[in-house]
């Protein structure tokens, strides 16, 4: 038995031993495997960071030619417009004054209260005025009996009576009527009348001030309000003298209120008609309902006037068109090789410009920097499809 045992415990012996020959023989095969995957691994992230690179080239070329942005000359509408700021101001607006001197008796406005034209403000205390005009009228009903009287005599008895006194009455009657009138205009100044419709913007005076007698000459004198037509309003704005040219009267426009955004349509209602030397540029004035009183004087707005408006012209994006000196353009010819070509430039916008001559319809051109070509080059043309038609 013990035999047996023996024979069975070698046999299991020589097993493990060659299992472990197997066992040892696979590792080292797949140690191998292991190291050609990560070389080929690392091969291709070579490769692939390379290959990355050369993408970021900013120039791309195919056997030495270049690939240029260009723009194609195409037909389009063209319109300039130029936007100007301007101030509103009332329609009309004045400072009232007293045309005779006097203590205010009474004044019944106050700012903002809306006025009509022909109302009653205030009054002028008018009590030596008073006393003016009953002479006057006295002296005038003197005179005037005085020359009726003499006239009188000469119709029933003619030659009774020199005619020299006949006409000194006369003359006497003449001047006593004017001084009596005179008087009486002086008491109507006494009342203070508002001469159109708007709004007090200011209040000078209170009643029981001494009011001086306004005129020409004298700029001191206080007023007693201030009246402004606020139902309609102007804006002016001042155009530069470029621009003049294109100014006409009724021109339309659009008007943004810069404090409310709110857009009105307008037209031009006036216009100075000048280039003033100091700013050179010209007065314009458009007229702003305003019958809601939504709007204020003061407030700022900006007109967006059309100036310039073609149709179906030829035309090209700014970029593409060299304006220094000589207007002119990369052109890219039949054998896609650059050539410079002169051009007549017309009416400009903000983006495309006219192209009046030396190019047609279709044509290709250089569009952006030059920096990276020159002329004779031998390009590859990429059109740039972004380029608004």
């Amino acid at each position: 038995m013990r035999g047996i045992n023996d024979l069975l415990k070698d046999s299991d012996s020589q097993l493990d031993n060659e299992r472990l020959a197997v066992s040892k023989k696979n590792s080292k095969g797949m140690g191998r495997r292991t190291k050609i995957f990560l070389g080929l691994l690392s091969l291709l992230t070579v490769v692939g960071i390379v290959l990355w690179l050369s993408g970021l080239r900013p120039a791309k070329s195919i056997d030495n030619v270049k690939l240029v942005a260009t723009a194609k000359v195409t037909r389009g509408d063209l319109a300039r417009f130029v936007t100007i700021s301007g101030e509103l101001k009332p329609y009309q607006e004045i400072d009232l004054h007293a045309k005779v001197a006097g203590y205010l008796k009474y004044l019944t406005v106050d700012i903002g209260d809306q006025v009509k034209a022909g109302e009653v403000i205030a009054k002028i205390d008018t009590d030596e005025l008073k006393a003016d005009y009953e002479n006057a009228t006295a002296a005038y009903q003197d005179a005037k009996l005085n020359y009726d009287r003499l006239n009188e005599v000469i119709q029933k008895q003619p030659g009774l009576l020199a005619q020299q006194d006949v006409d000194n009455a006369q003359a006497a009657y003449a001047i006593a009527k004017a001084n009596m009138d005179r008087a009486r205009t002086f008491m109507d100044y006494s009342t203070i009348t508002v001469p159109f419709d708007g709004v007090v913007t200011k209040r000078y005076a209170d009643p029981g001030a001494m009011i001086q007698a306004s005129g020409s000459n004298d700029r001191q004198t206080m007023p007693v309000v201030h009246i402004a037509e606020n139902d309609k309003l102007r804006l002016d704005f001042p155009v530069p003298e470029p621009d003049v040219p294109f100014i006409k009267i009724g021109m339309p426009m659009e008007v943004t209120i810069s404090a409310t955004g709110q857009k009105i349509m307008g037209k031009v209602a006036r216009t100075t008609d000048m280039v003033d030397p100091d700013t050179r540029t010209m007065e314009t004035e458009v007229d702003v309902d305003n019958h809601d009183l939504r709007l204020t004087p003061g407030m700022y707005a900006y007109v967006n006037l059309g100036l310039e408006n073609k149709s179906n012209v030829t035309t090209l994006p700014v970029q593409a068109v060299s304006l220094n000196g000589n207007p002119n353009v990369w052109k890219i010819n039949d054998k896609n090789e650059i050539e410079e070509q002169p051009v007549t430039v017309g009416l400009q916008t903000a983006d495309k410009i006219e192209i009046l001559s030396g190019l047609k319809e279709g044509d290709q051109v250089v569009y952006g920097s030059r920096e990276m070509v020159n002329i004779g080059m031998k390009v590859i043309p990429k059109l740039i499809t972004t380029l608004k038609e």
